[in-house]
């Protein structure tokens, strides 16, 4: 009997060492098998900057939009009648699923990967409506109820709010006949669609089917302070070496987007057209974020009125003010706008470390665990990421989760094996599209 006992219990400890694994039933592709091109993780990443849209979707059309949800905000000094959010929509000929596209932090409705994105799915039957970022700085201005982004919970009840205005819109405006509803956040964008998740499946005023986040980040400060170290490497070079040599990347960039999107050598030796070091991309990388934060900064200052920005402001002086709003990093910007906001409001206590938690992917582990309609896709060499991070998701997502061996931030979402999974993923909500969504 006690030999019994004794194997019974080797049994259950095995089964729960195998359960509790972090990759135990999540997907990662074999290193092997994926013929992803760059192996370098900050020269991946900066792959993302080529992805642009063709603008001719092979079906449908483009619409460019926009719509007032805040009417106060229409009137503040400098950006008048600026005060509309300003969205894009890949519109179907007839009935058809929708895929709503959030793009990363400080993100437009134009944005490169984004615009890729929605005519892929344009193209495979789909309406797409991509929103601009809560932390993009038209979003700040026309649809932050508080005014200040960077409060997970708030930017993603925002965006919500949001995301439902556009949805009657286009029913109303472009009498767009829409079947089931998925959500596609890519970086920051990602978490938002996290929450959002949790949000839906309480409220369903939205009704959505199906989610896909991808590389979002874990912990949102920790991959804030990355970024900022990589601004930071600027520093290791003069204003004139600087200009150079963002002069020289936009060059090489603009030179590449010449070039037909859908060509197969269109991503190919980028290794040899880029020639740069790692920390040189490193910092484009961190500056092009602290550029986009930066705009919102600007905003944020003048719509709360605040003179936290000291550079004097005109309608026809405003350069040097902006260019102080990008001298802030992001935890710069949580510290002296953020923090401050939320003990004014009534939160005295709020501190970085609490503010951590009410922002980060581990805040929603209970719904994302649960809710068999959210999917993940990352990479294990994720610039903005820890190991630890992406144990964790595989953990939180088992078998919803895919895992890639390399493609940096963002950087392989060209690639057609990833493109192929995005739409694998969204593949059941073409199933009895003929049914509208009330």
């Amino acid at each position: 009997m006690r030999q019994i006992k004794s194997t019974l219990l080797m049994f259950y400890l095995f089964t729960a060492v195998l359960f509790f694994q972090p990759n135990a039933f999540a997907q990662r592709i074999d290193e092997a098998s994926y013929r992803y091109p760059y192996k370098d993780p900050y020269l991946a990443t900066m792959t993302a900057a080529l992805m642009q849209g063709s603008e001719s979707p092979s079906t449908g059309e483009i619409e460019d939009l926009q719509v007032k949800v805040l009417d106060h905000r229409d009137d503040v000094y400098l950006l008048e009648g600026m005060g509309a959010i300003r969205y894009r929509f890949y519109r179907q000929s007839g009935s058809a699923p929708l895929i709503f596209i959030i793009p990363g932090l400080g993100g437009s409705a134009y944005s490169g990967p984004a615009r890729f994105l929605a005519e892929w799915f344009a193209d495979h039957g789909f309406h797409v409506l991509i929103l601009p970022s809560p932390f993009n700085w038209d979003f700040t201005l026309a649809a932050s109820a508080s005014g200040y982004p960077g409060y997970t919970q708030e930017d993603s009840k925002d965006l919500y709010w949001v995301m439902q205005r556009v949805l009657d819109e286009v029913k109303i405006r472009c009498h767009a006949q829409i079947g089931k509803i998925g959500m596609l956040g890519y970086s920051d964008g990602a978490l938002y669609a996290g929450y959002i998740s949790k949000m839906d499946s309480e409220k369903r005023q939205i009704g959505i089917d199906t989610y896909l986040l991808v590389n979002p980040p874990v912990d949102l400060f920790e991959a804030a302070r990355k970024i900022d170290r990589m601004a930071d490497m600027g520093k290791e070079y003069g204003a004139d070496q600087k200009t150079e040599l963002e002069a020289y990347a936009f060059g090489v960039l603009m030179d590449a987007m010449r070039n037909d999107t859908g060509a197969p050598d269109y991503f190919a030796d980028w290794d040899k057209r880029l020639r740069l070091k790692d920390k040189q991309i490193e910092y484009l990388i961190g500056k092009n974020f602290h550029d986009s934060v930066g705009d919102a900064i600007y905003v944020i200052d003048l719509a709360n009125d605040l003179a936290v920005l000291k550079n004097p402001i005109s309608g026809w002086h405003r350069s040097n003010r902006l260019e102080e709003a990008r001298s802030y990093s992001l935890m710069d910007y949580v510290e002296t706008f953020v923090i401050p906001r939320l003990r004014r409001i009534g939160n005295k206590e709020m501190s970085l470390k609490a503010l951590d938690k009410l922002n980060s992917m581990r805040g929603i582990k209970s719904a994302l665990e649960n809710n068999r309609s959210v999917f993940l896709m990352h990479n294990l060499d994720d610039i903005l990421v820890s190991a630890e991070d992406v144990a964790y998701l595989e953990k939180v997502f088992g078998k919803r989760a895919t895992v890639y061996p390399h493609g940096g931030h963002l950087g392989n979402l060209w690639y057609p094996e990833n493109k192929e999974h995005l739409l694998d993923v969204f593949k059941p909500l073409l199933q009895g599209s003929a049914q509208p969504h009330l």
